[in-house]
């Protein structure tokens, strides 16, 4: 009897004590996980993600467009049919936030972990994927590090570390919308183009932290003077107008546009540096001839802004080789993250 009650407490004990452990994770998208201080590298390079990894089951979940973006893998999140697609080459990964059951190129795999939703950012098991995509995944326990790629003996900090532009504000203005199309090529109208780069730079600014304001999100008509009038009433501390170029169909290539004078200047980032800054992204990211940075004193979304403003004339449509480049996911993705790369420089200078 002594011995069978001495078991009973023993039994009692080791349960209660898997429950503690088991509530100290918390709940993400209706599974338990605990947040965890893993590194994760990509080519020997640290990654600095917007928000810690999650183990689930002892399989840790990262950041989907902050690492897998790394390995050129296209990712859409879909919040209305709480859908995730990564795609990197021939093959596509299909998942649903919350469950561990996906579909590689049509056929349905299990997960060991799901894809989850943590503060807005899409969330999914690095070694699945990776392994997916026939990448290499390892572990080292000296640095607590996550490789993907082969391991090197040291790595390096991520070259765009966005740690200190994080509460930082950026206004993004897709041009055109609603009744103003803008430039038509082949059926393909400018302001789609636009609207469809400037939510993917939303996506990329808002996962590393940065506070974003759109000044339209979807196709409608804003006034020329409510898109600085955003940027003027929130106090960003950018405002970035993306647009395409049309012209001769011999021109081709990445134009940046600003307001000539020194009142636009917030910190040490004046209007010229910032379109500096844009156009040499866009123009080393995407491959693009470099087609000058233009003083425009006569527009008003630049004139009327009183902050750093830039016209970002991604492409010409009037160029057929370029207008097929801008019809692309693939292209429009390496945009817009140029333009990622432009901000994150331009709010370092400002506030370095």
């Amino acid at each position: 009897m002594k011995r069978a009650f001495l078991l009973s407490l023993i039994i009692t004990t080791f349960l209660i004590g898997i429950g503690e452990a088991y509530a100290s994770g918390q709940l993400y998208s209706g599974v338990r996980g605990v947040t965890s201080s893993f590194k994760i590298a990509v080519g020997g390079t640290k990654l600095d993600l917007e928000r810690d990894p999650v183990l689930i089951n002892g399989r840790t979940v990262v950041p989907a467009r902050t690492v897998f973006s790394k390995i050129n893998a296209d990712v859409e999140w879909n919040v209305i049919k709480n859908r995730l697609v990564i795609t990197k080459d021939n093959n596509a990964i299909v998942m649903y936030i919350g469950y561990n059951n996906c579909y590689v190129n049509g056929a349905k795999k299990e997960m060991e972990a799901p894809a989850i939703l943590v503060n807005g950012t899409v969330m999914v098991p690095i070694r699945f994927v990776a392994e997916t995509f026939n990448m290499k995944v390892g572990w080292n326990e000296a640095n607590s590090t996550v490789y993907l790629g082969d391991i090197p003996e040291t790595i390096i900090e991520d070259e765009n570390n966005s740690s200190n532009v994080k509460g930082r504000s950026v206004v993004i203005d897709a041009g055109h919308g609603g009744a103003q199309t803008g430039a038509v090529y082949g059926r393909v109208k400018e302001k789609d183009l636009n609207i469809d780069i400037a939510k993917r730079l939303n996506t990329k600014l808002s996962e590393i932290g940065v506070i974003t304001y759109m000044t339209r999100d979807d196709d409608y008509n804003v006034s020329l003077y409510s898109r600085s009038g955003l940027a003027n009433k929130k106090g960003a501390d950018l405002l970035i107008s993306i647009h395409n170029n049309a012209g001769l169909k011999r021109y081709s290539g990445s134009m940046s546009l600003y307001y000539p004078s020194s009142s636009k200047t917030k910190g040490k980032l004046s209007s010229y540096e910032f379109a500096s800054i844009v156009q040499k992204n866009m123009c080393n990211t995407l491959g693009s001839k470099d087609m000058g940075i233009i003083a425009r004193s006569e527009l008003a979304v630049l004139r009327t802004s009183h902050i750093p403003a830039v016209i970002a004339e991604v492409g010409y449509m009037s160029n057929s080789s370029e207008l097929s480049k801008l019809k692309t996911s693939e292209y429009r993705e390496k945009a817009a993250e140029s333009l990622k790369k432009a901000v994150i420089e331009s709010l370092q200078l400002m506030y370095e």
